[in-house]
C-alpha cells in the first residue's frame, strides 16, 4: 500500500492547451513540470493558484494523483494582478529546476496571505527578496538593510533605490 503526502504548490504557468504541461513551484520538489492530458483536472488550473496536491516522482517526470485548489488570486478589484504576475514570472524565469527553495515558497505564501493590503513599497521589497533568495541582488549594503532587515530610518529616496535595484535584478543575466 502506497502512502500519500499532500503538499502545497503554486501554479506558475499552465501551458495547456498549447503544451500538455503545467509548471508548478512545489514545496518539496521545487519548480517542476507536470505533464497532463486534457481530461486531467490540472489542465484547468489558473496561473498563480495555490493548490494542495499529491506529487510522485516517476523516473524522470512527475505525476499528480490528487489536486485541490484552495486560493486563486484573480479578483482585479481586490488584488494587484501585475504584482502576482511579477512573482510568477520571477519564479518561472529564475528559479532552478527540481531544487526545493523553502525560503521562496514561504515568502510567496506570506505575500498571498497579505495580498489585499500590501503597499507599493512592500511589493518592491517582496520582489527584491525573491531575487535575493535566487542569488540575484546588487551589492549594496543599504539596500540589503532595507530589504532584509527592514531598515527605514531617514531614507528620502527609498523608492528610487528600490526601483533601481529592481531594474538591476530584472535585467540580470546571472542565471
Amino acid at each position: 500500500m502506497e502512502h500519500f503526502l499532500i503538499s502545497h504548490a503554486i501554479v506558475l504557468k499552465n501551458w495547456f492547451p498549447k503544451k500538455n504541461k503545467v509548471t508548478i513551484l512545489h514545496e518539496q520538489f521545487g519548480k517542476i513540470n507536470l505533464f497532463i492530458t486534457e481530461k486531467h483536472e490540472a489542465s484547468k488550473l489558473c496561473n498563480g493558484s495555490l493548490i494542495f496536491c499529491d506529487i510522485k516522482k516517476k523516473e524522470s517526470s512527475y505525476q499528480c494523483d490528487f489536486l485541490d485548489v484552495y486560493f486563486i488570486p484573480f479578483n482585479p478589484d481586490t488584488y494587484d494582478l501585475y504584482f502576482v504576475h511579477d512573482i510568477l514570472k520571477i519564479c518561472l524565469n529564475f528559479a532552478p529546476w527540481q531544487i526545493m527553495m523553502q525560503d521562496i515558497f514561504t515568502l510567496i505564501l506570506e505575500i498571498y496571505q497579505n495580498l489585499e493590503s500590501v503597499t507599493s513599497e512592500q511589493k518592491k521589497i517582496h520582489l527584491l527578496k525573491l531575487f535575493l533568495y535566487l542569488g540575484i541582488f546588487p551589492e549594496d549594503r543599504l539596500l540589503y538593510q532595507i530589504v532584509v532587515q527592514g531598515y527605514r530610518v531617514d531614507i528620502d529616496n527609498i523608492d528610487q533605490i528600490l526601483y533601481k535595484a529592481l531594474h538591476y535584478c530584472w535585467s540580470s543575466d546571472q542565471i
